[in-house]
């Protein structure tokens, strides 16, 4: 049963290309991973959680292991084919999710993208300044200059 996307919807943590790794891994190296065991996987596919079968698969393209480690890691940490059922019904197989992007609200039972890491201002205003020395805009740095020593000037009188 699918949602419509929405801007904190876990289809954008969806890995959707088959891009290919430059060092790829084996099925059985994922699930050593993750702590799942090969039966598990195995039985995992045979009940339609994977997409592709661990056993012929001899190496793993960004999507399949996405997949393996998304939902190996939810078996890996305890839950059986219920509580599969019940967490993975709001997504669209194949479930090739990354594991670091969302987390399941509880509440709403759905998955929700985790919001993302606010940027530090202090490293875009660094950048900026150096594209204005770069640049040489002398007027646009003395504004600057002036707007920084009246905001100086007005924290030390509060103080």
């Amino acid at each position: 049963m699918r949602q419509e996307l929405h801007d904190d919807d876990a289809e954008h943590a969806r890995v959707s290309a088959a891009q290919q790794f430059l060092l790829p891994e084996s099925p059985r190296a994922v699930c050593a991973e993750v702590g799942l065991n090969w039966w598990a996987a195995l039985k995992l596919h045979e009940d339609g959680w994977l997409s592709f079968n661990p056993e012929t698969t001899p190496q793993l393209d960004e999507a399949k292991d996405t997949e393996l480690r998304f939902v190996g890691s939810l078996v890996a940490a305890g839950c059986d084919s219920g509580l599969l059922h019940q967490l993975l019904d709001s997504l669209s197989k194949p479930y090739s999710y990354r594991g670091s992007r969302i987390y399941y609200d509880w509440s709403t039972k759905h998955w929700r993208l985790l919001p993302e890491p606010k940027p530090e201002p202090e490293a875009g205003f660094d950048e900026w300044i150096e594209s204005l020395t770069a640049e040489g805009d002398a007027a646009r740095l003395e504004e600057l200059k002036a707007q920084i020593e009246a905001a100086l000037l007005s924290v030390r009188r509060e103080r």
